[in-house]
């Protein structure tokens, strides 16, 4: 009987997470593994859970979201991680790989202590990690998980709408205050910077609205419109979401963010009489960032960190992480053991990763030249803004 190895997916669903599968599975099959999918993350483990047999055919690497669909289901809180290992057993599962963000894997480190366990890491927040060491001089080859599969195509899509929004922007002297995901980390946010955002607010950083009104004021003074990309996580003085719907928990007790963006822009509008009040416009990215299909440089490195998995498997090395490292040579995953990678607190979540503060500048609310060096491997110099008829010296005349 050929041995059999599981996969899941759990949490929000990437671009990037049916190429991680693809992987796995091209590895499985070469190595006589047959593997077993879960439908629905950690919902799929247990009782009434959906699974089958999962071989590369099925996978389009192409296609975003994942073939085994997802949930936010937590088997700690429900007291079902005895149930989750006697299911696999059951099955005759040898060895799983999950894969998922920081509330996925708090309930696999938890399972991992019982069962033998191989993560791979995906998220669109990239808050799965650890920063360079600290320091004056940045080194990115010591960073632990470059990036989370998922993350490179999200931050694209950021890019692509703010680039595209300048048109309209500068056509008719907007100020729009776009919202990026980003619920603690403000990676995606920062990504905005290649789409030539004005102004990017993260949530590492206090939101101070009398000091980005300023910053609004002095950028529509220059150029006559503004496109500033705030996180959905930033938060008031008093520590709480900016949200503008009834606060909602998920099953790791998460409040969901969402409506940060609207807020801004009526605390905006008083702040700024001087500015028209319908030159003022929320944009709420939401899902667009996380659905379609990966870019290439996310869907090869993601079946790459999927094959790894298995071969690590294979190899008898379990407890481990396929994590994203930046060389001399390029982007490649290689294998860590988990306690390198997914660092817990006392109650035993893992700790998410935060944007790095070297790679922000928040006296421009912009990007640092570190932060320009880190997204360098994934989409090069940063682009040149185009200059308006008054920047390049034209003389406009006025009918008196």
């Amino acid at each position: 009987m050929r041995k059999k190895i599981g996969v899941l997916t759990g949490g929000g669903d990437t671009s990037a997470l049916n190429a991680t599968l693809k992987g796995i599975a091209l590895k499985a099959e070469e190595l006589g593994f047959e593997l077993v999918g879960f439908m629905e993350g950690w919902r799929g483990v247990l009782k009434g859970g959906r699974y089958f047999t999962l071989t590369p055919d099925l996978i389009d690497e192409n296609h975003g979201g994942t073939i085994l669909k997802s949930s936010r289901t937590n088997l700690i809180a429900s007291n079902k991680l005895d149930e989750a290992i006697e299911n696999l057993k059951k099955l005759n599962i040898s060895g799983l790989i999950p894969i998922g963000g920081d509330d996925t894997l708090t309930v696999g480190t938890a399972l991992s202590e019982q069962f033998t366990t191989v993560f791979v890491t995906k998220t669109i927040d990239n808050d799965v990690g650890m920063n360079p060491p600290a320091g004056d001089s940045v080194d990115y080859s010591k960073m632990v998980n470059y990036f989370c599969p998922g993350f490179p195509s999200a931050a694209s899509r950021v890019i692509n709408a703010v680039r595209d929004l300048r048109t309209t922007t500068y056509s008719h002297d907007r100020v729009i205050i776009v919202e990026a995901m980003g619920r603690d980390a403000g990676w995606l946010t920062l990504s905005a910077a290649y789409g030539l955002a004005d102004l990017i607010v993260v949530p590492e950083v206090p939101y101070q609205p009398d000091r980005l009104a300023e910053a609004i004021k002095e950028k529509h003074t220059e150029q006559g419109n503004v496109i500033a990309v705030v996180s959905e996580g930033i938060r008031n003085d008093a520590g709480e979401l900016m949200i503008t719907s009834q606060a909602e928990l998920d099953a790791f007790g998460h409040t969901k963010p969402g409506g940060c963006s609207e807020i801004i822009v009526e605390a905006m509008k008083t702040r700024l009489p001087e500015i028209s009040s319908s030159a003022f416009r929320a944009l709420i990215l939401g899902y667009m960032q996380r659905c379609g299909s990966p870019i290439e440089l996310d869907r090869d490195t993601a079946i790459n960190a999927g094959a790894l998995a298995v071969r690590s498997l294979a190899d008898g090395m379990v407890n481990g992480v396929a994590t994203i490292t930046r060389t001399d040579a390029g982007i490649e995953p290689i294998m860590l053991p988990i306690e390198q990678v997914l660092k817990r607190d006392e109650t035993g979540h893992v700790i998410r990763r935060s944007l790095d503060p070297r790679f922000y500048d928040a006296e421009r609310y912009h990007l640092s030249p570190e932060g320009a060096g880190y997204f360098r491997p994934l989409f090069g110099d940063l682009p040149r803004r185009r200059r308006n008829p008054e920047e390049r010296g034209i003389e406009i005349g006025e009918i008196v």
